[in-house]
């Protein structure tokens, strides 16, 4: 497996700190939230974000791993009014070209309050949807990762992993598939040997904690690491974790090192 960190950990300008942290520690992406790269409008400036990659690649050996945090700014409503469905549905097609334009083959549907939903019989809505948008991201390179949100998120949508893995087998197309998100895992008390079950659906992996807090020691992670080496899973494990006053270049530094020696250690 390879291995990669969220660029919502850090500040701009800490990048060249850490940059040098994950080539020692053995992380080959770097996962992005665009505004995060580009502050204003980051899918109008495809050349821009080609040129960062390209930079980042060249420098440091570092490919786009996924982009997270992709509807960042927007309020249009999955099972909203037609309307808003369809300048959703624009609105990610640009973020799909702008994954194509950095070479990144994940993105992650997060997203919670753009996906409440009021009505069961609604959820052909999100088939349908999900199946349009993984077409046109299989068309260009990249895949859309439903992410499970637990209800402590603010959406009654897809709170659990194997919500996920149904939706994603309803809709069946390989360019909508799950991102595996850890913190879920924790704050639902799921088991994490199901992952087993799900795996050939997985496209990506977070490693975080509820609320985006700094990264707990958790035996779990040993055992999600040990499922992964058995099943010679090939996609990227990245650290998620928000920067805050408790998140430092210390403590990540910590935790890229504890994440390097569970996944990529003996």
């Amino acid at each position: 497996m390879k291995l990669s960190v969220s660029n919502i950990a850090w500040l701009n300008i800490e990048d060249n700190i850490v940059y040098d942290l994950m080539i020692k520690y053995g992380f080959a992406g770097l996962e992005i939230a665009p505004t995060r790269l580009i502050e204003k409008k980051p899918y109008e400036h495809k050349e821009i974000a080609r040129r960062i990659a390209d930079s980042l690649k060249q420098k440091y050996g570092f490919v786009i791993s996924s982009l997270q945090s992709i509807l960042f700014g927007r309020n249009e409503r999955l099972f909203g009014s037609d309307m808003e469905r369809k300048d959703l549905m624009k609105y990610l097609k640009k973020a799909v070209d702008f994954a194509d334009t950095v070479g990144c083959g994940n993105m992650v549907f997060g997203s919670p309050k753009n996906r409440i939903i009021e009505r069961e019989s609604d959820y052909c809505i999100a088939v349908a949807f999900f199946r349009e948008i993984g077409e046109y991201a299989l068309q260009h390179g990249t895949v859309v990762s439903i992410e499970a949100n637990p209800m402590i998120y603010g959406t009654n949508f897809i709170n659990r992993t194997d919500e996920a893995f149904k939706l994603v087998q309803d809709v069946n197309i390989e360019g909508f598939r799950i991102n595996m998100d850890f913190g879920t895992i924790v704050e639902n008390g799921e088991d994490i040997e199901k992952v087993s079950t799900m795996l050939d659906w997985i496209n990506h992996i977070h490693i975080s904690e509820p609320y985006l807090l700094r990264i707990q020691r958790r035996h779990e992670h040993r055992v999600l690491s040990k499922i992964l080496k058995q099943r010679g899973f090939d996609k990227f494990v990245s650290i998620e974790m928000k920067r805050n006053e408790h998140n430092n270049i210390e403590s990540l530094e910590e935790t890229l090192r504890y994440i390097a020696d569970v996944f990529r250690g003996k």
